[in-house]
């Protein structure tokens, strides 16, 4: 494929997905596009470009290949505790006959199974909830449909409602009817104007992990278009990376530490009562630490023991409070690293490395992570880069980091 024939597939995909490419990376494409051609036996990148000019089919094979779907059953816990928090007093309100959710992109399904799982234990019973739940990955929905799940979907879970909701068998975990009942799966993009679901209004939207992808005109629709679904004292849940982009909009964060929940500014949110934390199936959150203004030894012990989401939060008011720092990019690329979202850290690591290009450690870092992507040109890059770097530290007589 020549330069102008991958540009003109990038700005397909763009059209498609609404996503910067640079977020994923442009030798991910490039890898995609080998995967494919490899599966249809296709030599010549010109005739997989021809093929993707014409086949919509084989384009959404391509957007599934691109397509970041990382996920697992209560990933980050913390939401959901507060999604139970707003149920309850839903229920004592009385506000409607049904509380309506949207889970936006649900990728394989553990989240908007969650959902509703978090729900019923929390005492709502599947006739007074709906979820909505799109993504523009068939080949995830379909995954999301049939229900069936591995151990990688229940990493760092109590195995309570693995025991509750799942019956164990030869092909996997195999997800109760009756908490699938509830979930509505569509295939859409929710940049596609015609979408059906933007008429609908919703309680709660759980929008984690797609605004990162976008580039910065789409994350601004994207925040207009949550703006029109959520219903006036409504909660939406975002990545923890994700907040920055409601900074110029009518949403705030909500006064709920951990759980990156953003409501109106002229919605009244109580602050939460303790006691709205003790479900069975996750201990309490633990408390966040006080950071020092001087070091970050709080981040790396918290990290060390494990809890990441109370790390990153400390990493991030550190930021806010001292402005940019490569040390804390750098903890929060190792931070993701353990998390498994190696794309999320290779976002940190290029910061840590547009402040310092010199650090060799982040630059090694950037090039294993390309590597376990599969992402070889990247990987060759940084490679080579940490290699230059470090020989000139070498001449210039200073001690290789």
């Amino acid at each position: 494929m020549t330069e102008s024939s991958h540009n003109s597939l990038e700005d397909k995909l763009r059209r498609a997905m609404g996503i910067d490419l640079q977020t994923v990376g442009h030798n991910s494409l490039r890898n995609a596009v080998a995967r494919r051609m490899r599966v249809l036996d296709i030599k010549e990148r010109r005739q997989y470009y021809e093929l993707t000019d014409g086949s919509a089919a084989e384009l959404n094979e391509l957007i599934d290949e691109v397509a970041v779907n990382e996920t697992w059953f209560f990933r980050d816990n913390t939401p959901f505790l507060v999604l139970q928090r707003y149920a309850r007093n839903w229920l004592k309100r009385g506000r409607g006959s049904c509380l309506k959710i949207l889970s936006m992109p649900c990728a394989s399904g553990e989240e908007p199974y969650s959902i509703a799982i978090a729900l019923l234990e929390a005492g709502v019973n599947g006739p007074l909830f709906k979820i909505d739940a799109i993504d523009i990955s068939y080949r995830a929905l379909r995954l999301a449909r049939r229900g069936i799940y591995g151990r990688n979907s229940f990493r760092g879970c109590d195995n309570f409602f693995q025991r509750k909701y799942f019956q164990k068998t030869k092909a996997g975990y195999v997800i109760a009817k009756y908490i699938k009942h509830p979930v509505n799966f569509l295939r859409a993009n929710i940049l596609d104007a015609s979408l059906p679901i933007l008429n609908n209004r919703y309680d709660i939207i759980f929008c984690r992990n797609l605004l990162i992808y976008l580039d910065k005109d789409n994350q601004k629709l994207v925040v207009s278009i949550l703006d029109n679904l959520l219903v006036d004292e409504g909660l939406i849940f975002t990545g923890h990376a994700e907040p920055g982009a409601f900074a110029d909009s009518v949403f705030i964060p909500a006064p709920y530490p951990k759980a990156f929940a953003l409501t109106r500014r002229s919605a009244a949110v109580s602050k939460p009562d303790p006691a709205d934390y003790n479900w069975q199936v996750f201990p309490p959150p633990l408390p966040v630490q006080p950071l020092l203004s001087t070091e970050l030894d709080v981040v790396r012990d918290l990290a060390d023991a494990g809890q990441h989401e109370e790390a990153m939060e400390c990493c991030e008011q550190y930021i806010r409070r001292h402005g940019l720092d490569k040390e804390a990019y750098l903890l929060m690329g190792m931070i993701l690293t353990d998390m498994d979202e190696p794309r999320l850290a290779i976002r940190m690591l290029k910061k840590v490395v547009y402040l310092d290009p010199n650090l060799v450690r982040a630059i090694d870092m950037l090039a294993l992570l390309y590597k376990g992507l599969g992402d070889d040109n990247n990987y060759r890059v940084f490679k080579q880069r940490a290699g230059r770097v470090a020989a000139r530290k070498q001449s210039a007589g200073k001690v290789s980091e």
